[in-house]
C-alpha cells in the first residue's frame, strides 16, 4: 500500500442502473497531486454490496468515528442565542 499526499482528493460512489452492469456500484477514489493540477484515478473497486460510508477523528490517543447517531437526547434550546451558539446573557 502507498500512501500519497495530494491537494485534493475525491471518492465517488456511482450506482449501476443498466441492466447488464457488471455490479451494482463503483467507487472510484481520485486525487490531485500536491506538485500537479491534473486529476489521477487511483483505484476503482466494485461490489454488489452498498458502500460504507466511514468518517474519523484522530483525537491524539484515540480515533473515534464523526457523525454517529446518538440516543442521547441534545440540550434544550431555549433562546435564539443559544441556537446560534451565542452567550444569553449579552449587555
Amino acid at each position: 500500500m502507498s500512501i500519497i499526499k495530494a491537494n485534493r482528493c475525491e471518492v465517488e460512489i456511482q450506482e449501476q442502473t443498466v441492466k447488464d452492469a457488471g455490479c451494482k456500484y463503483m467507487v472510484c477514489l481520485r486525487y490531485e497531486p500536491e506538485d500537479a493540477t491534473s486529476n489521477e484515478l487511483l483505484q476503482i473497486v466494485l461490489s454488489d454490496n452498498k458502500p460504507i460510508i466511514k468518517q474519523t477523528i484522530d483525537l491524539g490517543d484515540k480515533i473515534v468515528e464523526k457523525n454517529v447517531a446518538t440516543t442521547k437526547k441534545p440540550k434544550e434550546i431555549t433562546t435564539p442565542e443559544q441556537l446560534l451558539g451565542l452567550e444569553a446573557n449579552h449587555e
